[in-house]
């Protein structure tokens, strides 16, 4: 993609600018972080004629781009995107920690096509900054995939044993109201008077058949 890229690029009839990249720090330590950024990365140059409506000129973003850093047999993805709408990129990225001392190549992967960056990366002798796997850094407009996942997302369902209504719970009052409360002292006396009350009846009664039965003796 690439090569295509470069070959229509340079052609006598079109002026569209090749794609490029560039990073920075131009030396770096093992685990510490890197800035890569690049311009111009679009699949077509549609510098002559009328361009098609909503199309830029240079057709339409790159995406699915991949970095790399090569050193000698190995190789590092440190980062996966695509460019935005100004066919640009720009992403922060964690030097692999496996690399060795020395000069190291940055490349940006395009499917089957690669770009090597003409700066060479150094990479310094000091120990190694931090520690665990460095993460793959993203750049880029999301992709529609990753959106719609998040959209058609279903939002968990609710448990059928929770009710919709919490039960209530009767608490059983009792008639009789403790010692120490306020009622019990009227309740009381009302017991006692109706106690007393019966005694002087029963005493009434007595005494009057006691007083008939003196009476008739």
């Amino acid at each position: 993609m690439f090569s295509s890229l470069l070959l229509t690029h340079g052609t006598a009839t079109a002026s569209c600018a090749a794609p490029t990249a560039k990073f920075r720090p131009a030396r770096v330590a093992r685990g510490a972080t890197m800035t890569i950024t690049g311009q111009y990365f679009g699949d077509q140059c549609l510098d002559t004629g009328t361009l098609p409506e909503g199309v830029g000129p240079l057709g339409d973003p790159l995406a699915g781009l991949v970095i790399v850093i090569d050193q000698a047999d190995r190789e590092y993805v440190v980062a996966k995107g695509s460019a935005d709408n100004a066919y640009e990129f720009s992403v922060d990225i964690v030097v692999p920690r496996g690399l060795q001392p020395g000069q190291a190549t940055v490349s940006i992967v395009a499917g089957d096509a690669r770009m090597n960056v003409d700066s060479r990366l150094v990479i310094s002798a000091v120990p190694p900054v931090g520690e665990g796997d460095e993460p793959v850094a993203t750049f880029g407009p999301t992709t529609t995939t990753e959106t719609n996942t998040a959209a058609t997302e279903a939002p968990p369902p609710i448990p059928a044993e929770i009710p919709d209504v919490q039960p209530t719970t009767t608490v059983a009052v009792l008639d009789t109201a403790p010692v120490d409360e306020p009622g019990t002292s009227s309740q009381t006396w009302r017991a006692y008077g109706l106690v007393v009350g019966g005694v002087a009846v029963l005493l009434i009664i007595g005494f009057i058949a006691w007083s008939r039965s003196r009476r008739w003796q």
